[in-house]
């Protein structure tokens, strides 16, 4: 992780940790705070740093929605920025479940504040994710096998610039702990790393448990 910094390369192999605190203040309402540290260059180079939180309000089960706010400190010679500011709102649906499996329709509008070594911009991108599980109980654990796919606008680009495919398991820790192990590939057509793939974690601590919750899914 002490290694210097690198060029951004074509393709590259990533590992993201992700760690939320959540408090479910009632059945409907949970707060959340997050980080997230990101190591790229093969695995090597410690390149980003995330910190932020976000409102969930579920005013029925089928929907969900809320803002949030992330500040990332970067590595600007491997991302292009040295930091980020970023506000922004989700509006999620969840399908019935149809022999057993679930459908989540998260759409997510983003403003970014990105500071770069030569200069500031403002930029909005919309991205819209299809989750599929489908959760199996196994006697008193319930694991989360599950599928993503992702799409990325990006004003700066006026296009389609970044496309995700995700596989993933979530499992119980203990407690009020739970956990998703997932592998990811991402494509982007007009920044480097043109192709990347991601061996991830995120783990989700409860502070109050209003009900019975799912991991983070974040990849932000």
């Amino acid at each position: 992780m002490g290694a210097a910094a690198q060029t951004r390369p074509a393709s590259d192999f990533q590992q993201w940790t992700h760690v939320d605190l959540t408090y479910e203040a009632d059945s409907r309402l949970k707060l959340t705070a997050f980080g997230e540290a990101r190591v790229g260059n093969d695995v090597s180079h410690l390149y980003e740093e995330r910190v932020g939180a976000e409102i969930t309000y579920s005013p029925w089960h089928w929907l969900s929605t809320g803002p949030g706010y992330l500040y990332a400190h970067a590595d600007p010679d491997f991302t292009g920025r040295s930091h980020e500011n970023r506000a922004y709102a989700d509006l999620t649906f969840q399908s019935p479940k149809l022999h057993g499996f679930l459908l989540h329709d998260r759409a997510r509008g983003e403003l970014r504040w990105l500071q770069r070594p030569t200069g500031s911009d403002l930029t909005r991108r919309f991205r819209n994710r299809l989750r599929l599980e489908r959760p199996i109980q196994t006697g008193s654990r319930k694991y989360t096998p599950y599928v993503m796919w992702e799409k990325f606008y990006d004003s700066a680009v006026d296009a389609w610039s970044r496309t995700r495919y995700y596989a993933g398991l979530g499992v119980p820790v203990g407690g009020r702990a739970s956990a998703e192990l997932y592998s990811l590939h991402q494509d982007d057509r007009f920044s480097r790393p043109f192709d990347t793939n991601v061996i991830g974690a995120n783990l989700t601590f409860l502070l109050r448990e209003a009900r019975s919750g799912r991991p983070g899914e974040r990849s932000r």
